[in-house]
């Protein structure tokens, strides 16, 4: 028995240390770059500030009319670009995002663009691209960070490498908890770092202890990473427990005979505080053609995800009709579950203190990798000598 113990152990231990060497490697990556995107928002607006923040407004003036500002960017919008949506300031101090897209130079696709709106004069205060895909190392700082964490920057095929990365994490940290695990009457040891022992014996308790008190958190991170990733499979998944809605539903608008435009922003706002009174905008999707709908997002006070908001309008363009709509007392059990994954992966559920801890955690793969690498230097060595 005591044998068949060791050579399980010593599979376990040989699996453990292959996935470590090679998927480890990227493990490093994806913490650091989960560290910083952990402030993600406050860094952009710090690199960019000139770009995407406003003079604080002493007087109390108020917004020029809603769709005097998308005029304003429509103006502005090179003329190969397609308005796609507009985005609403999180705070007081910055501008209002027109987002376009227009094709991208020597490819067959879109990228897509910012343009900056002071709320107050209607100035555009610059443009920028913020997300090209399938070359994620063009863009903003921040957004070159976003997809070095979950595609490598190399599009989608980045990210389905990433996904399945994820899954071969999961099956690491597992690993490393079995050989963890302690015998009878050895869990004290298992659980501290021995004070005064040997170079080896310290760098091996440090990983072990590290892997352990971290395990937790890095398994709903990389869980949680791998759904975003794959999120209509994992859609599938929670909804064998529960009903989940599905995150864009397709509407059209019905076209009227007659040449009825659409109705304006002021109204579809007026239609949306009428439904929803309370809360803050995030964006307003545009129709993207004559059956095109608008799509609004504005955040509930109580909605964990400030990024993505569950409750949300489908409205006709020219009749106004509220054609579906979401909100709180409509979620289900899987909701409410898929709407906690992101906030929570990402930190900001608690605040900065969720933050805090996201960052740390985003190095713990460092500490983890560097002293495997070690240790399994240290048994090379040992076996050579031996």
């Amino acid at each position: 028995m005591d044998l068949s113990l060791k050579s399980r152990r010593k599979l376990w231990l040989k699996v453990h240390l292959y996935f470590g060497l090679f998927v480890g490697a990227v493990s490093v990556l994806i913490g650091l770059t989960g560290s910083l995107l952990a402030f993600e928002y406050p860094l952009d607006e710090w690199l960019n500030t000139k770009l995407m923040t406003i003079p604080v407004v002493k007087e109390n003036k108020s917004y020029l009319p809603i769709d005097v500002l998308v005029a304003s960017g429509l103006r502005a919008m090179p003329a190969n670009g397609n308005a796609l949506s507009l985005g609403f300031p999180k705070h007081s101090g910055l501008a209002f995002e027109l987002w376009f897209e227009r094709p991208s130079p020597d490819a067959n696709r879109f990228e897509s663009h910012q343009l900056f709106i002071n709320p107050y004069t209607g100035e555009i205060i610059g443009q920028r691209l913020k997300v090209d895909f399938q070359r994620g190392w063009r863009g903003p700082l921040m957004d070159v960070v976003l997809r070095l964490h979950y595609s490598l920057a190399i599009g989608t095929a980045g990210a389905t490498i990433m996904g399945f990365i994820g899954l071969a994490l999961l099956f690491s940290i597992l690993t490393g908890l079995i050989l963890w695990w302690p015998s009878p009457g050895k869990l004290k040891r298992a659980l501290t770092i021995k004070s005064n022992a040997s170079h080896e014996r310290f760098t091996f308790d440090l990983h072990k202890t590290f892997g352990f008190y971290s395990s937790g958190f890095l398994l709903f991170l990389v869980l949680s990473g791998v759904y975003l990733i794959f999120p209509n499979y994992g859609r599938v998944l929670v909804g064998i427990f529960s009903p989940v809605a599905e995150a864009y539903p397709k509407y059209q608008s019905i076209v009227p005979e007659d040449d009825k435009k659409p109705i304006s922003l002021a109204e579809v706002m007026a239609i949306t505080d009428a439904r929803f009174p309370d809360g803050e905008y995030r964006y307003i999707g545009f129709p993207e053609n004559k059956q095109g709908i608008y799509f609004v997002g504005k955040r509930a006070v109580d909605e964990v995800n400030r990024k993505s908001p569950y409750r949300r309008l489908w409205i006709d363009q020219y009749s106004g009709k509220i054609i579906y709509e979401r909100d709180g007392g409509t979620r289900t059990a899987g909701d409410i579950f898929v709407e906690w994954l992101y906030p929570l992966h990402t930190g900001e559920a608690f605040g900065v203190t969720g933050q805090l801890v996201i960052l740390v955690m985003g190095l713990v793969p460092s500490v983890l990798y560097v002293t495997g690498v070690i240790r399994w230097l240290q048994k090379r060595r040992a076996a050579k000598h031996s």
